[in-house]
């Protein structure tokens, strides 16, 4: 007697809709978030005391931007963006913080 029927049974499996197999080849994922554009630009922050930081920015979308910093200094909950090389200028909110990198959203 074989071993693999007694292990695995000998009852074969019900044969594939290709209707179904094709729906879920197709289906597009439903993403919450916008897609990233992935760059390597130069940024500066300025503080509301007038303070300027340069940073690069790692990725960005048409709403915000996630920074590197060469320190570890944490961000006020409000700044002023200044990434002209990537097109956008304006204040944005510090949504995250963490190390060296910090996420904003620029605000309407």
């Amino acid at each position: 007697m074989s071993l693999l029927p007694r292990l695995f049974g000998s009852r074969k499996s019900a044969p594939v809709q290709h209707a179904r197999v094709n729906q879920v080849a197709a289906a597009v994922p439903a993403s919450a978030r916008p897609v990233r554009v992935q760059v390597y630009r130069e940024v500066y922050v300025t503080y509301e005391s007038g303070y300027r930081r340069k940073g690069i920015v790692m990725d960005f979308t048409d709403t915000g931007l996630r920074i590197r910093f060469p320190t570890n200094e944490r961000l006020p909950a409000i700044v002023y963006v200044n990434a002209r090389s990537v097109g956008m200028e304006g204040d944005a909110n510090v949504v995250w913080h963490k190390n060296t990198e910090a996420g904003l959203r620029l605000r309407p």
